[in-house]
């Protein structure tokens, strides 16, 4: 059992070698997190126990043999008590008729010394909780399944997260670059007396604010990367390092989103519950076994010499063997009506999980339509951002133009820095919103088990 689980931990643990650079692809991400789940090691060891019991419930149906000795010293030994004459061979006519008679028919000391075997032939409890075994096994690889779903959905929306903002950080620091230039221009033609004071002011306002929300965004980063970190199970957030960058075509990828087929056996929670309904079902049958005669056989053989004088029950001479074979016929009667009571609940019990499953079915319905209307929508959302972004774009480069030639102030050009800023950061929330969008579409269709 021991070598079992560290060979599962082992088998586990490969994926830690994928990332030895600390740069991590979501792929990378994801396996390494599988790798050093508690959550997927426990279900993982959960495998390992059911089928552990599995076998052990198995083994029931096997024959058991166990041996046993006894040893017993009469400091008092019991006694017969018969009346004289009444049993003629134990009649004494020396004295009265009817006089009580007592007679010692055992030795101070004896030992007995045995083998008993056993074997079940018919049990209906106990076929019947081996008929459900299977499923118990595949109730327990769904479980991990599920565990590893769940580290799936976490892992990605962390590592969209971390991408977004560094992408936000990058293009602040752009911005703030942009802006120091303009600052510097500004102050130079102030000194010159080709602008005013505020303009210069108002400049630097729009710097610091930027400085402001680089600061906010580089905070955001390192959170960001915790949560990742935390996912990943890795101490030092610090050390991650993300090698795939923000790609946009890759939201298109679901195909027709609005007409996305429904089909619930992709979803774990779903073939969970139905496999907890089959095993419901078996669990009633077993109750019902309760109900129906057990057969099964037995045999001993053993040897049980006595002496008056314990260092003489080691004579050969007193060891005489006995041998009995048999079978037992167990017929329920009564039991004060705790078998009734145990089917009950397990017709009732069968009951919950079916109303659990048509709940689920419309759950189920609810989320892809929500994961449907989220996901188109953010779809939308981004090409509106995006045209927005490149007229913030355009709209900042002829400024600069203008500026150049003296047609408007580095006021103007603050202003559309201020613009594209706002652009950029509307642009990328809504990004991340649809990643995370298509994360719940996938999982809310079952397209993340695979």
């Amino acid at each position: 059992m021991k070598k079992s689980i560290i060979l599962i931990f082992g088998l586990l643990n490969i994926t830690f070698l994928m990332a030895q650079n600390n740069s991590y692809s979501l792929k990378q991400c994801i396996d390494y997190a599988i790798g050093s789940s508690p959550e997927v090691k426990n279900s993982t060891i959960d495998v390992v126990i059911n089928d552990n019991k599995t076998k052990e419930v198995r083994s029931k149906i096997l024959p058991h043999v166990d041996a046993e000795a006894d040893y017993l010293h009469n400091f008092n030994i019991q006694k017969i008590i018969l009346e004289n004459g009444v049993i003629p061979a134990f009649s004494n006519p020396m004295i009265p008729y009817g006089q009580v008679i007592a007679f010692q028919l055992q030795l101070k000391n004896s030992i007995t010394g045995s083998v008993n075997a056993s074997q079940v032939i018919f049990d209906k409890s106990l076929f019947s909780t081996l008929n459900s075994a299977k499923l118990y096994k595949e109730l327990a690889d769904q479980n991990l399944k599920k565990t590893k779903v769940d580290v799936i959905e976490m892992v990605t929306k962390a590592y969209y997260g971390v991408l977004v903002t560094q992408q936000q950080v990058a293009f602040l620091e752009s911005n703030l670059q942009r802006i120091d230039s303009v600052y510097k221009e500004t102050e130079a033609r102030f000194k010159s007396g080709l602008v005013r004071q505020i303009d210069l002011y108002r400049i630097e306002v729009a710097m610091n604010n930027i400085k402001e929300e680089k600061e906010k965004a580089l905070q955001n980063l390192l959170l960001s990367k915790a949560v990742l970190a935390f996912q990943m199970n890795i101490d030092k957030p610090e050390d991650i390092i993300l090698s795939d960058t923000l790609n946009e075509s890759s939201l298109y990828d679901a195909g027709n989103i609005t007409d996305a087929k429904i089909k619930y056996t992709d979803r774990l929670e779903y073939s969970i519950l139905q496999t907890q309904q089959q095993i419901s079902i078996k669990n009633t049958n077993v109750a019902k076994g309760a109900f129906y005669p057990r057969l099964s056989a037995f045999a001993t053989s053993g040897y049980n010499p006595a002496a008056t004088n314990a260092s003489d029950l080691f004579q050969s001479t007193r060891y005489f063997n006995y041998t009995y074979v048999g079978a037992r016929l167990q017929i329920p009667i009564f039991s004060g009506f705790e078998k009734n009571y145990k089917l009950r609940n397990e017709l009732l019990a069968e009951e919950k999980l079916k109303n659990k499953i048509d709940r689920t079915e419309k759950l189920i319905n609810l989320e892809v339509q929500q994961a449907q209307i989220n996901y188109s929508k953010s779809l939308e959302s981004i090409k509106i951002q995006k045209r927005n972004l490149n007229l913030a774009q355009e709209n900042l480069k002829s400024i600069k133009i203008e500026n150049e030639k003296g047609i408007v102030n580095n006021i103007e050009v603050t202003n559309a820095e201020s613009d594209l800023r706002l652009a950029q950061n509307n642009y990328y929330n809504t990004l991340y919103q649809a990643f995370i969008a298509k994360v719940d579409f996938d999982k809310a269709t079952g397209k993340l088990n695979n």
